[in-house]
């Protein structure tokens, strides 16, 4: 069971759940509370069987600017809190990006507005992400003298060590079409209509594949991370072996000899 928020608004449609960015006065900069929630609710959903797409955007026309900057100066350097719970609130968000990874569903990030240091970080992770041209982009951690501590490994992983190094760094600010030709933006767009049309035809589409193929595929391209050579091709093999023998695949074969539609895309 999914948990109760506040400061997020689940919205679910049939197979899909929508995870909606609720701090619009703040354009959705993330407080510790909603860092907690979006982490909670991330790990909660690989028991959601019957959930097979998870999109995350922002309320407000806005996906996410970022950590809440005023609650960095009024708790972390107030005094109130010590070195140690800084380090255990940085580090929750690492947990919440590795929530993101184990996710079995497919993950989508719609973007608008602003995706800033922590929201664009978030965005590095998912699956798929669409955005509209005029969205704006940067890591701006180090001009508020801090380092982009958790992101800078899924900023480098999702376009490569130089590239980062220069967005990193020098925090220049980018549009949506230049975040698709860096690679972080699978899909450019005009608009919120066609941000919106694009996500629904991206899952009609995707609805073809099977839940468990989705899911063991991730498993993959996870362990291509941390596997190489003789061990990568056995973990893959095995989960080649768990498919063919399970429901889907038996299913999908049966389907394809009879050239009908399996179960999972008859809906």
């Amino acid at each position: 069971m999914l948990p109760t928020v506040e400061n997020l608004i689940l919205e679910r449609d049939g197979d899909a759940l929508t995870i909606w960015f609720n701090r619009p006065e703040v354009k959705n900069a993330l407080s510790q509370a909603m860092a907690d929630e979006l982490a909670a609710v991330l790990e909660a959903l690989p028991a959601e069987t019957d959930i097979r797409f998870v999109i995350l955007r922002g309320k407000g026309g806005s996906f996410c600017a970022g950590g809440d900057l005023k609650m960095f100066k009024s708790v972390f350097q107030s005094g109130e809190s010590d070195r140690g719970e800084i380090v255990r609130f940085n580090a929750e968000f690492g947990r919440m990006l590795k929530a993101v990874e184990r996710l079995p569903q497919l993950f989508i990030v719609m973007i608008e507005g602003f995706a800033m240091a922590g929201g664009l970080g978030l965005s590095c992770i998912a699956d798929v992400v669409v955005t509209t041209a005029d969205a704006r982009f940067s890591l701006t951690e180090v001009t508020l003298g801090i380092p982009p501590a958790q992101i800078t490994p899924v900023v480098i992983k999702r376009i490569g060590a130089s590239e980062a190094r220069r967005l990193l760094l020098t925090a220049q600010r980018f549009d949506g079409r230049e975040a698709g030709r860096l690679g972080f933006a699978h899909f450019v767009v005009e608009d919120t209509a066609a941000l919106e049309a694009t996500a629904v035809e991206l899952i009609d589409h995707a609805r073809r594949g099977a839940p468990g193929a989705i899911a063991l595929t991730k498993q993959i391209i996870a362990a291509c991370e941390r596997l190489d050579g003789d061990e990568l091709v056995q973990f893959a093999a095995e989960r080649f072996a768990d498919a063919m023998l399970g429901d889907e695949g038996r299913e999908g074969m049966t389907a394809f000899a009879e050239k009908s539609p399996p179960a999972w895309a008859d809906q």
